[in-house]
């Protein structure tokens, strides 16, 4: 049985799609989290590091509240609006995660829904099973 996960943010009621699924099996499915300040609105829309890690820390926040976080991650994609911000992305995972890492993929994408916006990234996450 798959169920939706709760919401940490206020401001996501109004959009028609989970923050996350939980499935038997204990798997969370986290939806694309973006680096959205308390209020939804992007944070530094000039500066991709700041970005990434808030995307981190929202994407954290989403699967505490299923008993899963960061380091139960197995898998995750991210989407970055620029070439450039890669090495940014590298620092911030290299800071949220430890060894062993989860499967990663990263595409550059545009066309992201909010001005300002330049990364989303989503994971899939065991709860209540570190990496090892």
């Amino acid at each position: 049985m798959n169920r939706a996960g709760r919401n940490p943010f206020p401001f996501a009621a109004e959009y028609e799609y989970s923050q996350s699924v939980v499935t038997e099996g204990e798997l969370v499915f986290a939806a694309g989290q973006g680096g959205f300040g308390e209020d939804g609105a992007v944070v530094d829309p000039d500066d991709a590091e700041a970005q990434i890690r808030r995307a981190f820390a929202n994407l954290d926040a989403v699967l505490r509240e299923e008993g899963a976080s960061l380091a139960t991650v197995v898998k995750m994609t991210v989407y970055l609006a620029r070439a450039s911000d890669y090495d940014a992305f590298k620092r911030a995972r290299h800071d949220a995660f430890s060894p062993p890492y989860p499967a990663s993929t990263a595409i550059v994408a545009g066309g992201f829904l909010f001005d300002g916006m330049l990364v989303e990234m989503d994971a899939v996450a065991r709860v209540g099973e570190e990496r090892r």
